[in-house]
């Protein structure tokens, strides 16, 4: 038989095995490669949104924060907790008077507009006439005068004695008023100049007694007439000058138809008392 004939076939799959003593080497590998260095990478640019939401995130981190320190319940912002109780006695207080408050307003609103509505349709109220310039007009709603013919004359002394001519002159009528400077003119142009000219005669330390004539008991206090004259000479006058005769009449038209005003005067000189200069 030949040395060159083949054995038989194997199995599929099955590697020839080589002959024995041959040394079997791996196949050849590529040379290997040095490694290479890494470069450091370069951060990635920041996203804007991104950072506006790490901003929000530690906004959050200190509200928190304080919420804890302020005892605020977790998951409240600080200021959002429940309000302090109040007490219900000043709340009620604060309540009423808020009321109060609004009720004075109102009402301080309505009598300015009723200020308003009467000075706009009626002219506002009439301007009052001095006390010198009321007598002899009727009085009717109130007390301007005396009740009785002696204290009306007096009243006339005591206001010349304390210095006030705007009561004393207030206390006749403008005729009678007019008359009483005319015959005291050397005092002065007016009622008002002749009662201060009076004063200034009155001594010192004797107005009450100027003031109270002696003997004014004798005029009679009550009377069934409607007009009485009272004498100068007749009721002690002291400390000062007489001031003559004076009519005195009821104002039937006044309030309880019991007030009394000079409604004349006249010049008169009495004897053993003091006196005054006259021109009539």
């Amino acid at each position: 038989m030949a040395d060159n004939s083949y054995p038989p076939p194997g199995p599929p799959g099955d590697e020839p095995t080589p002959p024995r003593g041959e040394l079997i080497l791996p196949p050849p590998q590529p040379p290997a490669q040095p490694p290479v260095a890494r470069q450091p990478s370069e951060p990635a640019p920041l996203d804007p949104d991104e950072f506006r939401q790490f901003q929000e995130f530690k906004q959050f981190q200190e509200l928190m924060r304080q919420q804890r320190e302020q005892g605020v319940p977790p998951g409240l912002p600080p200021g959002w907790g429940p309000p302090p109780r109040q007490n219900p006695v000043k709340r009620a207080l604060r309540a009423v008077g808020g009321k109060i408050a609004t009720a004075v307003i109102v009402v301080l609103l309505l009598v300015a507009a009723g200020y308003l509505a009467i000075d706009y349709f009626l002219g506002g109220p009439p301007a009052q006439p001095p006390a010198s310039q009321i007598g002899g007009r009727q009085q009717e709603g109130t007390l301007l005068f005396e009740e009785n013919p002696r204290a009306a004359v007096q009243r006339v002394y005591d206001d010349v004695a304390q210095g006030d001519p705007e009561s004393a002159c207030g206390r006749f009528t403008e005729e009678a008023r007019a008359d009483f400077a005319e015959h005291f003119a050397s005092y002065g142009d007016t009622c008002e100049e002749v009662v201060a000219g009076l004063n200034a005669e009155v001594v010192p330390g004797q107005k009450s007694e100027y003031a109270n004539p002696a003997e004014m008991t004798s005029v009679t206090r009550g009377t069934t007439t409607d007009s009485v004259t009272v004498s100068s000479c007749t009721i002690g006058v002291q400390g000062g000058p007489p001031l003559g005769r004076m009519t005195v009449t009821r104002d039937w038209n006044s309030k309880g138809t019991n007030q009394w005003i000079v409604t004349a005067h006249e010049a008169e000189t009495c004897t053993g008392v003091p006196s005054v200069p006259t021109t009539s």
